[in-house]
């Protein structure tokens, strides 16, 4: 938290704050150690809603990660892109009938018509589906 509150400042970072970034996805291994690999899937579905008079239910899911691209500055005026690993978001309607499970899921989005991104996600979403 110190090191986001100094880079927001736009303060220049030290040598072991480096290190200490370059060596956090080592430092968090131990947080899913143990755990089988179903459980840091990150494909996964949900209903959020359910309409009985429509019979359908809002689902919202997420998909394959993405590359996430951000462009920052640095103190000394420079820009860096930064590169890293974000959720892609679905949400739409699903016959109650049919409620997906997790495996279902991971099939419509391996099938030939997976389904399309809400059209919110587009505006920033810019790689393919």
């Amino acid at each position: 938290m110190d090191i986001s509150a100094r880079e927001l400042q736009n303060e220049v970072l030290r040598a072991e704050d480096y290190a200490f970034i370059r060596g956090f996805a080592d430092q968090i291994k131990g947080a899913v150690a143990g755990v089988a690999d179903a459980g840091v899937e990150t494909t996964l579905i949900a209903d959020v809603h359910t309409d009985s008079n429509s019979k359908q239910c809002l689902e919202e899911g997420t998909g394959r990660l993405r590359n996430l691209v951000v462009v920052y500055p640095m103190p000394d005026g420079g820009l860096v892109a930064g590169v890293g690993p974000a959720f892609s978001y679905y949400e739409f309607k699903q016959p109650m009938a049919d409620r997906l499970t997790d495996e279902k899921w991971k099939a419509m989005l391996r099938g030939a018509r997976p389904p399309a991104l809400p059209e919110w996600v587009k505006s920033f979403a810019t790689l393919p589906e």
